[in-house]
């Protein structure tokens, strides 16, 4: 959670009567707008080294592709599930949970190009036909209205990350053209076709050891099974004649020693209920059994059942509290004036805040709201909570536990690397990671480095593993 100072979502409804325009315009339109949601929900990891490696493939790529539509941009982004997406307009995206699955540089090349052929495609656009409307927390009665105008976004926001347009499950048809034209686009710029195949199956395999889950095929997905796509690219790539050209990497591996593995105490730490962010130096501990939501931009909680729910953001620090509950009145439509039930100062934990509350009948159930403005070191946090009347005690004992992290708490974080380590002559998977002291469990350390976990390594051999170190906290 690394907040942000604009809106995160951009509502898409409005699009709905432009599905079926032809014009590219409407694909870079779509793709700037939801490139800064991404930026804002999940982030962009900032190493450049990796980032320009990840874009020299691209650009190879790209070199070969006929008839471009758009301006490529390709970025990495700080989440530990494994995935690549494209968005329209030329927008593409490889997660940190996806790049330690990788062995060659010919993998990478074909996801990429995988991806690349989305976008030139313009799949995304044309999966829009089929829905575009994301998801809305069911909050009876017109009180959101009073944050809609504010943090509306923020309340909305975050349960509709599942948004068609960031993680499409394209179906079946996309997914074999996907799969047929970037293996021929990959082969065309030098890189073997038959790569897609592995990682494909390691991907797989990573995700069954991870969530101890195998897929499974039903005719009721759209998306294609492993297997069958295996099959499909094993037959064509069978037929491509291509020719091997230098990999961009004289050492793929260590192109991405170092990497964050898993979640960044950067972003912030969920404890059980209790959340923790170093840089920003704050904790919240939110209601027992609540859906804690971490976002760069903010981080909250919701009710299983969706109908209570409580946001902290960042505000201007110039202001003082009263001076930002002001502004919010200001700006507040005369209705929701009305609704006002409270204005006044609110202390917690020592810290002068201010508070607003809100009340509201609807049919038989009495909505509670409120707006609070606390100061915590040099900032300015705004929490912001919606639930019906019986809520309303979790909602201010939200509001109370708000402090600064305590000198063990901030000693205590750490953060998770890939690390390149070389084995001795004879040594298992098991024996290197003990020796290494390598983190990740041994059968994900043999999925990730394409190893079973007994097989006898070579002398110097290079193994990828998960070393953990203190996090140096940023402020």
């Amino acid at each position: 959670m690394k907040f942000l100072k604009y809106p995160i979502f951009i509502l898409l409804s409005s699009i709905a009567i432009h599905v079926n325009a032809q014009s590219v315009e409407l694909d870079k339109m779509l793709g700037e707008e939801n490139s800064k949601m991404v930026e804002a929900q999940m982030g962009i990891y900032q190493d450049v080294e990796k980032t320009d490696y990840f874009a020299r493939i691209g650009n190879r790529l790209l070199a070969n592709l006929k008839n471009k539509k758009f301006d490529y941009q390709f970025k990495i982004v700080p989440d530990a599930a494994p995935n690549a997406f494209a968005l329209p307009g030329g927008y593409v995206f490889i997660t940190t949970g996806l790049l330690p699955i990788f062995e060659s540089e010919d993998e990478l090349a074909c996801v990429l190009a995988h991806e690349l052929i989305h976008a030139h495609n313009r799949h995304s656009i044309k999966q829009l036909r089929k829905s575009v409307v994301p998801r809305l927390m069911e909050l009876p009665g017109n009180l959101i209205g009073v944050i809609n105008q504010d943090l509306g976004a923020v309340f909305n926001a975050p349960i509709q990350t599942s948004n068609a347009l960031l993680f499409a499950s394209y179906g079946r048809t996309f997914e074999t053209e996907a799969d047929v034209q970037g293996i021929q686009l990959a082969a065309a710029s030098g890189y073997n076709p038959e790569a897609m195949i592995p990682i494909l199956n390691r991907m797989s395999e990573a995700i069954e050891k991870a969530t101890g889950r195998k897929e499974a095929k039903s005719y009721f997905n759209d998306h294609p099974y492993t297997p069958d796509r295996v099959k499909t690219i094993e037959d064509h790539a069978s037929k491509i004649k291509w020719i091997q050209k230098s990999s961009t990497s004289d050492n793929f591996l260590m192109e991405f020693d170092s990497l964050l593995f898993g979640e960044s105490p950067e972003k912030g730490v969920i404890r059980e209920n209790q959340f923790l962010h170093p840089d920003l130096n704050f904790s919240i501990h939110f209601p027992l059994d609540w859906n804690i939501d971490n976002q760069p931009s903010n981080v909250g909680a919701y009710h299983p059942d969706r109908k209570a729910a409580v946001y902290v953001t960042l505000e201007d620090p110039t202001y003082s509290p009263e001076e930002a509950a002001k502004v919010f009145i200001e700006n507040m439509e005369s209705d929701y004036k009305k609704k006002m039930s409270a204005s006044e100062k609110y202390t917690i934990n020592g810290k002068e805040g201010y508070l607003l509350s809100f009340t509201e009948k609807v049919k038989h159930i009495t909505m509670y709201a409120y707006v609070l403005w606390v100061p915590l070191e040099d900032k300015l946090f705004k929490m912001t909570g919606i639930a019906p009347i019986e809520y309303r005690p979790q909602l201010e004992e939200t509001a109370k536990s708000l402090r600064v992290l305590k000198k063990k708490e901030l000693t205590s974080f750490e953060v998770t690397l890939i690390r390149v380590v070389h084995a001795n002559r004879g040594e298992t998977i098991k024996s290197l990671s003990k020796r290494t002291n390598n983190v990740l469990n041994e059968e994900l350390t043999g999925v990730i480095n394409a190893r079973n976990p007994e097989d006898k390594l070579n002398k110097g051999e290079s193994i990828k593993i998960v070393k953990r170190y203190p996090y140096k906290v940023n402020k």
